[in-house]
This record gives structure tokens, sequence and C-alpha cells, in this order.
């Protein structure tokens, strides 16, 4: 699976030819760019592009549980996990199974309600993943568990790790290779474990919420939704998504509210507050797990020994120790991430040992489920797009036109008007279906390519070319190639457990997932009609042309959602922390802007934010070998960078390489690369 091996295949700058667009579909990621707005109803496909997580869109299922998987409730809760999963019992304790190619896996099992006092109340078993450290605990160099969380809200956690944990893991851990003996206690190097996890109620972690009978009837439901188009791409659009929302948040609400089956009490507890008591508990059995880890390898040794001389059974004991109640954290934090980073600062300032907070959402912002501050940035994103084509020239950008940048952006906005009211129609042949290219596709696949420049800028431009030639094959290949319904290999069956057949798990959190996070998080009402709606979509339109809609859309989303959670934590999200914060994000982010970090800075005294000189949505979207430097040292040693520190990219979009790196970090520049090219994998 891409990301697990070691043996990517990197993509060198420039290299994708803008006069053969099947070559650069062929060298780009194709996931994501037009499935999440059929994989997802209404407005909640945000959570693939809105503080990302574009691989929580994937449709992999069976389409229905079996009716013996419904004869009970753990069974009918466990019916859809597939691969390694299924496989898993779930226990109180992380119990860990060797799984996808080199990394361990646990389901734990904890209270769906925490302030429940009911021994027989429902449970929810935790899907996690886990890349291990290169030491083991009982190395004075191992430096504990890093929490990797993702964005959406409702995005899985453990596919990012499966994806993107080697990339963090080669940045946070010492560059000195773990093999070579080191003997100065004073200055030990560092290597972690990375850890990823999918949060209640989606994808493997059971139960999983649902407000449809089978995946079939959502499936059937998302592409409806796709078909009406982004708001303000047609007369109806509008009437009509307004109307879905109220249907979908109606439905919902009455199942949570009139059925006792986990599946749809879950919704109760899917907000952030429980998910922050989720972590805690995960982070205090890791210390648990660590200790019993470290008594099992002492009790195996005769006569115990490591290649770090002097070191005592004693001195193990002691480091290795479970600190209950103590245990602190360790966190990268993403998009969404940002919320759940600033929420458990709130809550558990004395935890936090180590936190990058990255691509920074504005977090009362969030939680008065406005998003008005998401789109300040997002014109200065499109506007490096037409300067980088333009430095670029014809080879290697598609689009480029004589005469400069703004000869470029007429260019681009010429092409894009034109798909307003006249559709491009495909007859197709061969594999190819018979298809429609519309303005509202065209819109989902821009907007998507601002969140990962070097993913998506050299495709884009040869998209608008073949468009602005009446065109569409390229795109509807694109489109049905997303658009499929699949289930996994049947190798992933067949195979013996934890193979790499299965190393992408099915993902769950469609629709109502995000619905219940989202909606459930906002601390006001929803307080606006029909009326009031449209003139909101109005002023996040005039914040941003692209973007400003389909932003609108995830407040639409919480329409007639009338479930109030059972534990909410009200603020303020301000503290001291116990070790301070690392903020970071590019200079250029279309929908989580630079001056957010500075916001959260404000509130957490002692943070410092850095930036990468660069454009996409968090800095694993723009490579910069400076920035991962920091990262590393305030990993390894605790030091943060000057406030205001700008990195220079190592890379941009249509002009490759722009800073290269020594020889000894050729392999993570290679790694970083990688991701920014598959974040959305």
């Amino acid at each position: 699976m891409k990301g697990q091996s070691g043996t990517h295949k990197h993509l060198n700058g420039g290299e994708n030819s803008a006069n053969n667009l099947q070559n650069a579909l062929a060298n780009f990621s194709l996931r994501a760019i037009i499935l999440c707005a059929a994989a997802v109803a209404l407005g909640n496909w945000m959570g693939c592009t809105f503080w990302g997580g574009w691989n929580s869109c994937r449709i992999l299922d069976h389409m229905t549980a079996s009716e013996d998987a419904k004869t009970t409730n753990r069974s009918a809760v466990d019916a859809f996990l597939t691969g390694p999963w299924s496989m898993i019992k779930p226990s109180r304790e992380l119990v860990y199974t060797p799984c996808f190619d080199g990394f361990n896996c646990t389901r734990l099992d904890v209270p769906m309600d925490w302030n429940s006092t009911d021994p027989d109340g429902h449970r929810v078993s935790l899907a996690i993943a886990k890349l291990p450290a290169k030491v083991p605990v009982t190395d004075p160099r191992y430096g504990g568990l890093l929490w990797l969380q993702t964005g959406g809200p409702g995005s899985s956690g453990v596919n990012f790790v499966l994806n993107h944990g080697k990339t963090v893991q080669m940045i946070v851990d010492s560059k000195i290779d773990p093999s070579i003996p080191h003997y100065d206690p004073s200055d030990l190097p560092k290597y972690y474990d990375v850890l990823g996890m999918d949060p209640r109620g989606i994808n493997n972690t059971t139960p999983r919420i649902s407000c449809f009978p089978d995946m079939l009837s959502r499936y059937a439901w998302n592409l409806q939704s796709r078909a009406e188009g982004i708001i303000g791409t047609s007369e109806s659009s509008l009437d009509n998504l307004w109307a879905r929302a109220n249907t979908l948040g109606e439905r919902c609400s009455k199942m949570a509210g009139s059925s006792e089956k986990p599946e749809a009490k879950i919704a109760f507890h899917m907000n952030t507050a429980p998910f922050i008591r989720d972590i805690v508990e995960i982070i205090e059995q890791h210390g648990k797990w660590r200790q019993k880890e470290a008594e099992r390898t002492l009790a195996g040794l005769k006569e115990y020994s490591t290649h770090i001389q002097g070191q005592k059974a004693a001195d193990v004991t002691t480091r290795t120790k479970w600190r209950k109640g103590e245990e602190q954290l360790l966190y990268w934090g993403l998009s969404y991430g940002t919320v759940v980073g600033a929420t458990f600062a709130a809550m558990q300032p004395h935890r936090i040992a180590r936190a990058v907070i990255d691509g920074v959402a504005d977090t009362p912002d969030y939680y008065r489920g406005e998003w008005l501050k998401n789109l300040q940035d997002t014109d200065a994103v499109l506007g490096r797009f037409w300067e980088y084509c333009d430095k670029a020239g014809p080879e290697l950008c598609a689009l480029y036109t004589a005469g400069g940048q703004g000869e470029i952006k007429q260019r681009f906005q010429r092409i894009f008007t034109s798909l307003q009211g006249n559709p491009i129609g495909v007859v197709g042949d061969g594999s190819i279906a018979p298809d429609l290219i519309t303005y509202s596709d065209l819109l989902w696949t821009i907007r998507q390519a601002v969140y990962v420049p070097l993913q998506y800028w050299p495709m884009l431009a040869a998209l608008l070319v073949d468009i602005e030639s009446r065109n569409g094959t390229s795109f509807a290949l694109l489109k049905q190639q997303e658009l499929q319904i699949s289930v996994p290999p049947d190798q992933c069956g067949e195979a013996p457990p934890y193979t790499p057949y299965c190393a992408i798990p099915p993902n769950k959190d469609l629709g109502e997932t995000r619905t219940a996070i989202l909606c459930s998080d906002r601390n006001t009402t929803y307080d606006l009609d029909r009326s009031a709606f449209a003139a909101y979509v109005a002023k996040l339109t005039d914040q941003n042309w692209i973007l400003g809609p389909s932003v609108a859309q995830v407040r639409l989303s919480c329409v007639r959602w009338n479930l109030s959670p059972k534990w909410r934590f009200p603020g303020p999200f301000v503290g001291e922390t116990a070790h301070p914060m690392m903020i970071v994000g590019t200079a250029r982010d279309p929908i989580t802007p630079i001056r957010n970090a500075y916001a959260f800075a404000r509130r957490f005294p002692g943070s410092s934010v850095s930036a990468i000189d660069g454009e996409g949505h968090t800095v694993l979207t723009a490579p910069s070998l400076c920035m991962a430097r920091h990262i590393r040292t305030y990993f390894q040693t605790g030091l943060l960078p000057t406030n205001g520190t700008i990195c220079e990219a190592s890379e941009k979009a249509f002009l490759g390489i722009t800073k290269p790196g020594e020889i000894d970090e050729q392999e993570l520049l290679e790694q970083l690369r990688w991701s920014a090219r598959n974040f959305f994998a």
C-alpha cells in the first residue's frame, strides 16, 4: 500500500507534460476529485475538503450487512467491518495485533457515555492503528506515543496514519540511525510511535452512526445530492438542497430520539468533548501498556543489558512506569484536528507535553457554527496558480497564455463561466460511459485543487484546456473512476488476516457522520430561516466565489438537527499548557488562513507561530525541509522557533524543486513530496 513499504514512486518536479493529460492523470492521485460530491450527503462533504480528509469519501463497503449478522446488537454493530477489524476482539486495555504490513492494530472498549454510572450501558469500540517506534519502550531513546489527528470532522484517523504515519515519523524522529549506539544520556535522540484512531461513529470504530437502512440507500441519496449541484450553480439548487437538509436532519433526529440501538444512540456522544475523554483514556492505557511491555521484556531476559551501556533494570522500570492520572499527550493535529487540540489544551492543559497545531481553524468560530473565518486567504492561493503557471511556461502548465498572469487569469475565468448553463456532453466509448460535465463539477474540482496544489494544479490546468475545446472525455474518466461502488478485493477475505490486501480499510464516514459532530459541537441554536440562510450564502460567496457556497453548506447540514449532546465542554478555549505549543501552517491556506494561527497563539501563552511561504491546506501539502527541521527540533528538545518564523517551501506547484536539501536530507525531502502529492489518497 502507498506509504507503507518505503518503495513509493516519487514524482519529480515538472515531469508531467502539460500537453499530455493522460500522463498527468496517471502520475497524480485520482482519488477524491469528484467522489466527495457523490459520496457524502448534502453539505457534509465538507469534511472531505474542509479541514482535510478526502480519504473519508471513498466508498469501500459491502452494500448491506448479512441477515445473520443482525441477530444481536454486537454483531449488528460490527457487521460492516472487514479485514483485520472484524477479527479483533475489543478489549478494555491496549492489546495490539500486527496489521497492514508494519503497523499494529487494536480495538479499545470504552463507555459510550463517559458520565454514566450504568455498568450495562452502551459501549464503543475505538479502532486504532499504530506505527511502532524504531526502538522498544525499554530503550531510553523511546520518545513516547505521538497522536496524529486528521481533519473533517469525521475523517478516518486510521487511514491517515496508514498513509502519512511514515512521513510524520520521519519528521519527528531523530535523523540519527537508531542502530548506531549513543552513549550521552544528557542528549539522547528520540524515536516515536505514531497513532491514528477512527473517532466515535466513524469508519471502523463501532457503533457507526447511520440514518439509512443500508449502504445502497445512502449511496442513492448521495448521488441525488450530487445531481443538485453546489448552491448557486442552478436556479433550483438552493431550494432543493434546503429541502434535502431538512429531510435528512429530521430523519437522523427522529431515529436517534426513538431508537435504543447503539448505532442510533451514538449520535448523542459524537461531539468533541467525549472524543477528548477518549484521547485521555488511550494515553492512560498506553502508559499501562508501556509498563507491561517493559515488565514482559525484563522478565524474558536472564541478564538484562542493552546497547545503551550501563542501563540497569531498575532504571528501565522507573522510566517506563505507568504514571496513573498523569500521562501526557504528544500531538499533531491538522485542520479540524486543531479544534481537537485547542479543546484538549483547554480541558487538560497539564497533559500537553508537545503539540503541533497545523492548519488552524478558529476555535470559537467553529463552536459558534458560523464558519466565517476560513476564506480570507483563498483569493491569494488562486493568485499563485496564475503566477506560477506564467513562470513555469507552456511546457509545465497547460493553461499558460502569453501576456502574463493577468491573461492566464482571464482565460481561467472564461473557461469556468463557459460551463454555466452549457454543460459538456460526453458520448464515451470503451470503458468510458456517457456523462455530463457541468459547471458544478468544475467548481468542485477547482475547490479541491486549491487545497493541495502539488497534487492537483497540473491536472487542473490540463482539464481546463480540455474544457476550453469542449472535450470532456478526461474529466468524465476522472468522475467515473471515483463514482464506482467498490468492495474490498477478494484477496482481502481469502488471504490470512492483516495483509496488505486489506491495507486501506473501508470508510464509512458518510453524510450523517460529520453532521453529528459539527452540529452537536455547535454551542448556539440554528437560527436561520430560508431567506436568512440565502443571505449567509451571499456573505460567504463575497469572501470567496469558489469556496463560499460550499462552506455555507456546512451550516446548512445542521437544519433540523435537533439533537443535543449529552456532554459539551462550554469553553473558554484558553489555557496555560504544561509545555508551549507549536502553531504552524502555510502563508496561503484556502480554508484556514494563517491569521487564525496567531489568534490561537494568543489564547495559549508561550505558543509560537511558524509558516511556510507556500500554498495549501496544512504543512503536509507544501513540502518544506525548513519546517520539518523546526518540528523535529521541537519534538527532540522542546525548543520552539522564534514566533513569526517563515520557512521557504522546498517545492511549489508547476515550478518544481525551489529549495534543494542537503545530501543527508534527500530521503526526508522525497517523503515530504510524496505526502504532498498523496495527501488525499
